[in-house]
């Protein structure tokens, strides 16, 4: 039989540990009980904030500390305990503040430990943030008393929900794109563009990523193989790192 017991498998939960619908297949969860069953270490790692993956979690086996905000902080559930690796500086925060300045057609969320703070009205995207318990806050860039681990720029939503690839015309992307080349060569040692999903971006600390985060809490939870599980660009920097990439 199978030993699992040196191996920690960090798998990416949007449409990879969910289908399209935003449902875990039965099919995962009794793989994801197998794996355990069989001495594995099992862990999310997830671009979400930790308010936006306190429902998820619920429906979820985990037995290792949970990877959030693609890398920039790890989550222990049992304790509520946070251990943040990266977060915005007030630095990082001005270069955010102007780049909204440049793209005003967009939304922005300033994603913390305990709340979103957002820029730009869509009743859509607070409705998807409601599905999660979170209240959108429109308090303004003042008394920021949370840590910012990301600052997400979207396109207007057009259903409670993401949108997929197929949906997305050029025209769209291009402020995204745009975004990304502006960060690179004006922000780069304050901020790192990732790319998740069609017609949003997100601003990490730079040097965030899932990848060394994955690493590192397979180091501290003595374990010598990492596997990683992933679909889109931001899961790129784990499934580099691991021992075996899905």
């Amino acid at each position: 039989m199978t030993d699992f017991s040196n191996v920690l498998l960090a798998s990416d939960y949007d449409r990879t540990m969910t289908g399209f619908d935003g449902e875990i297949p039965a099919a995962n969860l009794a793989a994801v009980d197998e794996f355990l069953a069989l001495g594995g270490a099992f862990t999310i790692a997830t671009g979400r904030s930790k308010p936006m993956f306190a429902e998820p979690l619920r429906k979820l086996r985990v037995n290792a500390p949970v990877i959030l905000a693609n890398g920039a902080a790890v989550w222990e559930p049992e304790g509520d305990r946070v251990t943040v690796l990266h977060s915005l500086s007030g630095e990082a925060l001005a270069a955010i503040r102007e780049i909204r300045r440049q793209f005003p057609g967009l939304r922005l969320e300033l994603q913390g430990l305990r709340a979103h703070r957002c820029f730009g009205r869509d009743a859509l995207r607070d409705a998807y943030l409601e599905r999660y318990g979170i209240e959108a806050c429109y308090d303004g860039w003042e008394d920021l008393n949370d840590t910012i681990l990301t600052a997400s720029f979207y396109a207007p939503f057009r259903s409670v929900g993401h949108s997929r690839t197929e949906e997305t015309s050029e025209a769209e992307e291009r402020p995204f794109a745009e975004m990304a080349r502006l960060v690179e060569t004006q922000y780069a040692p304050l901020l790192e563009p990732v790319r998740s999903m069609p017609r949003m971006i997100e601003l990490l600390p730079r040097g965030c990523g899932k990848g060394r985060t994955a690493r590192w809490l397979a180091g501290r939870l003595g374990r010598k193989v990492l596997y990683c599980a992933g679909d889109a660009p931001n899961d790129l920097p784990m499934l580099t790192e691991a021992d075996e990439a899905f």
